[in-house]
């Protein structure tokens, strides 16, 4: 089935320009969540439903979003490598609590919680705040996160993500949200609670025909390669394990940009993986790398010419700007795990939070 949007289209919407604009999925139908009407499209940035407007580039596009803003000018662009500082939110959200209730207290019932990977899933680890505490930490004048990754635990790992909680939790900010589709309609599903981006993770899909289909939905999802020594696809199944081709795959079904998460690294704070980085080298995508980062290891990943770097969800930054907070007479402080060391650990190892290698 041929793509509406061609690998060399840039569709935008026709009332404000953005890029962000879908096949709007009918929630009805024979296949709830996947028939579309090819001639309605919404804009997830004001609403928008109608064809779009198609352009032979992103900078013509760009041009007409900003015309359309009355900003005629091309915008100034900083100097130097421009790369995202993206947090990662792994995300609880068990409801406790009668929905009617979660509606007015989502922030406080909702936790972010560590992670680290077991080898089979995402585990949360015992150092959790709730989301309301996290986002006053990085939603504030001194950290001031406009995009973050959102990791729906529940989703990811039981393939039952409560959309009735996240929907109130993707409010705040720009959210990238993995709520761990099992098959493209699921992952798409995302975009029900106007999300900027759905990720779709290698290691809840069954197949890269599985990201075939989802680029012939929208080339606006985003990839990502979940890696731990190779790539994992759900169940173990058959797939392609090499990074490198995994990688190709994707450039070649169309998609302009990835994630890649080293799962090993996940949680710990301790840097990339030199090799692992050196593994990424030349893939043609716009690449946000994750796995034990740090704020201060993502201005290097721009010099190396990566899009981004996902941040691990409780550096120490994060810790104390979290243990600043004024705290409400009913919150329980979360004790601070202690700081990872940062060792340069050889290709291949994996170091536990605490520096150890194992």
């Amino acid at each position: 089935m041929p793509s509406r949007f061609g690998p060399n289209d840039f569709a935008a919407c026709g009332r404000c320009g953005s890029g962000r604009v879908h096949p709007k999925l009918l929630v009805m139908g024979p296949i709830a969540g996947i028939d579309s009407d090819s001639r309605s499209y919404v804009c997830r940035a004001c609403g928008h439903e109608g064809l779009p407007i198609f352009f032979d580039t992103q900078d013509a596009r760009a041009q007409f979003e900003r015309e359309e803003k009355g900003i005629w000018a091309e915008e100034s662009k900083p100097s130097g490598p421009q790369v995202l500082t993206i947090p990662i939110l792994p995300i609880q959200t068990d409801p406790l609590l009668p929905i009617k209730i979660l509606e007015h207290l989502p922030g406080r019932v909702a936790t972010v919680t560590g992670v680290r990977w077991d080898g089979a899933r995402l585990g949360p680890t015992a150092y959790r705040v709730s989301y309301q505490e996290y986002w006053d930490a990085i939603g504030g004048p001194r950290y001031n996160a406009s995009r973050v990754l959102m990791l729906d635990l529940a989703g990811i790992n039981r393939a039952n993500p409560n959309f009735e909680v996240t929907r109130h939790l993707v409010k705040r900010s720009d959210v990238w949200l993995d709520s761990g589709g099992r098959e493209p309609e699921e992952v798409m599903d995302g975009y029900m609670l106007d999300v900027e981006r759905v990720v779709a993770g290698t290691k809840t899909l069954p197949s890269p025909d599985a990201f075939a289909g989802l680029y012939v939905l929208s080339n606006d999802v985003l990839p990502c390669i979940d890696w731990d020594g190779k790539v994992l696809w759900r169940g173990g199944r058959a797939g392609p394990t090499e990074l490198r081709d995994v990688a190709n795959l994707l450039r070649g079904i169309g998609f302009p940009s990835a994630c890649v998460m080293d799962l090993r690294r996940l949680g710990t704070e301790a840097g990339p993986d030199p090799a692992f980085l050196a593994t990424l080298d030349g893939i043609d995508l716009d690449l946000y790398v994750g796995g034990g980062l740090q704020e201060s290891d993502v201005l290097r990943l721009g010099e190396k010419g990566f899009a981004g770097g996902l941040v691990d969800p409780f550096t120490p930054v994060i810790r104390d700007l979290i243990s600043k907070l004024p705290k409400a007479p009913t919150t329980t402080e979360a004790s601070s795990p202690a700081p990872a060391s940062r060792t340069t650990a050889a290709p291949g190892s994996v170091p536990s939070s605490g520096g150890a290698h194992v």
